[in-house]
């Protein structure tokens, strides 16, 4: 079998620590016999035009497997995943990643390494795809309809990511390559100005309302925020999607919340609520933060409707 790679490479990404990563990997490419041709995004965006131009253009080869490989954050796979989802028309091409951002959460949910040496031996030994969910929204306010390889968060975790993602430390933490507590470095800050708002939840015949809201997040995978274990029962290999609804509480209460999900045991606190489907209607009326796999939807008021799906992803269990 003859691999051939279109390399999506975000050198800004993990503060110019993806540049490290593949100036180290393009060798081991070749070494390997793996025929590569490389494209660099300019600016926010780019990966899905890259990915949806190339999707457009390759023809298929019973002698040749075209693979995309993402060198970057989860934001820059988001975007090829969305762009090669816009430009396929036949089977979809397999995505392999070499995770170079700061939080890096589709990896630890997917099973591949955040050691890039590992990550891409994982790459280069694999025969075949490894199919796993992704998850699908459309919102119908704004009209808008994206995937995603993460979660979707409304609330709290939002806000958190708009705050770390304009905060001057994030940066420095990128550089120091504990890019994760940049989230982590603003949760005090989100915490204390968080409002409660309303949450309407459906779920097939099954319909909640929640008037004190606080965290929102429907999740493909256990982690969000760089390896917070926000849903551990959630899988990329169930055919479900998962959402967890957390009502205001008392800050104290609310630390020792967090400090439970590192254990996993913050599921069982009355004030948090779980559920698990393959179809999710979720509302909130208020002006809200949003975030898809980490970039930001903005503030405002939100009808989103969320499903699962499958795409192939080229790499072997570690």
């Amino acid at each position: 079998m003859s691999r051939h790679f279109y390399v999506i490479l975000n050198r800004h990404a993990g503060r110019g620590r993806a540049s490290k990563i593949w100036d180290a990997a393009s060798p081991k490419l070749k070494q390997a016999g793996i025929t590569y041709q490389l494209a660099e995004t300019r600016y926010p965006g780019h990966a899905t035009l890259l990915a949806e131009l190339y999707a457009k253009r390759v023809q298929p080869d019973s002698t040749d497997t075209n693979i995309v490989l993402v060198v970057g954050g989860d934001g820059t796979l988001n975007q090829t995943l969305n762009g090669l989802k816009l430009g396929t028309t036949g089977d979809p091409l397999p995505i392999a990643y070499l995770p170079a951002g700061s939080g890096n959460d589709f990896a630890r949910g997917a099973g591949i390494s955040r050691n890039p040496d590992i990550a891409l031996q994982q790459i280069i030994s694999a025969t075949e795809p490894t199919i796993l969910d992704i998850g699908h929204y459309d919102e119908t306010i704004k009209h808008e309809h994206r995937y995603f390889v993460n979660n979707v968060g409304i609330g709290f975790d939002a806000a958190v990511v708009s705050a770390a993602n304009h905060s001057s430390q994030k940066g420095l933490l990128n550089h120091l390559h504990i890019g994760s507590l940049a989230y982590m470095a603003q949760l005090a800050g989100v915490l204390t100005h968080q409002d409660a708002f309303p949450v309407t939840l459906q779920i097939d015949d099954q319909r909640e309302v929640f008037n004190n809201g606080f965290l929102l997040t429907t999740s493909n995978h256990p982690y969000f925020g760089g390896g917070v274990r926000i849903l551990p029962i959630a899988s990329v290999t169930d055919g479900k999607l998962s959402v967890i609804i957390v009502e205001k509480m008392r800050i104290p209460r609310f630390i020792f919340l967090f400090m439970m999900m590192g254990a996993g045991r913050h599921l069982g606190f009355k004030q948090v609520h779980h559920y698990q489907a393959e179809k999710i209607h979720l509302s909130v009326s208020s002006l809200e933060h949003g975030q898809v796999d980490g970039e930001e939807m903005g503030s405002r008021s939100f009808d989103i409707y969320l499903t699962i799906d499958q795409y192939p992803f080229w790499f072997t269990q570690a």
